[in-house]
């Protein structure tokens, strides 16, 4: 059976596949190479998911799976619309400065802190609350990877107290994949700006809400042990 991860994806690989030729008929093409893009750069994740979600068996088999729920489900996503309106405020471009932010989370890491991974993700994501609808992939990632960070570390105590090895590391990994696919999600929100304004909510409407947890996001038993990575 398919590991949290690679599930998450497969979902996501389905409901991009099924609202494509919606969008395709809303947009009169424009919006094709959006979701061939989006789909294959899932498809290509699988084999990373897969790894991910190994080195989660061992937890699993323990019963405190480090990955379990940190993925929420894609059945969470807004049914499809073919017309959204924007509201007026989120014409703009936001303001986010990825290299910054990746320097940020990595120092945060490598100081065993995932307080300061979600401070500085929290941060990114008050510069996109401006403009909703946009910017749509590039939230998703950054929300994802603020949900690792604040989760992370219950996971690392749970584990602990079933004598298993530290998850840190596998948690470090995660919230590093994330950073390294904004580029890539930026480029995807780029493309698909032009029908966001149009009206045509592609992306916006086929990603799924992601709670922000405060949880466990700060206090001295955030600062998990991140150095020893596998």
């Amino acid at each position: 059976m398919a590991g949290p991860f690679e599930l998450h994806l497969r979902e996501a690989i389905a409901l991009n596949r099924e609202r494509a030729p919606l969008y395709v008929a809303a947009s009169d093409g424009a919006s094709r190479r959006i979701s061939i893009t989006l789909v294959a750069l899932e498809w290509l994740l699988l084999p990373v998911a897969r790894r991910f979600d190994r080195a989660d068996a061992r937890y699993r088999d323990a019963g405190v799976s480090v990955l379990e729920d940190l993925f929420v489900r894609m059945a969470d996503a807004p049914p499809f619309v073919e017309q959204e309106r924007l509201p007026e405020s989120a014409s703009g471009i936001a303001p986010l400065e990825i290299r910054a932010l990746r320097r940020h989370v990595a120092g945060a890491l490598a100081a065993d802190d995932f307080a300061g991974v979600a401070a500085a993700l929290a941060a990114a994501l008050g510069t996109l609350a401006a403009t909703p609808g946009l910017h749509c992939m590039v939230r998703h990632l950054l929300e994802s990877a603020h949900r690792i960070a604040t989760l992370a570390p219950e996971r690392v105590r749970r584990a602990e107290e079933h004598a298993l090895p530290t998850p840190a590391p596998l948690l470090g990994r995660l919230l590093r994949l994330h950073l390294s696919g904004l580029a890539a999600a930026r480029m995807l929100d780029r493309w698909a700006r032009p029908l966001q304004l149009a009206g045509i909510p592609i992306l916006a409407r086929d990603l799924p809400p992601i709670p922000i947890h405060t949880d466990g996001a700060s206090g001295p038993a955030s600062r998990s042990r991140l150095s020893t990575r596998a």
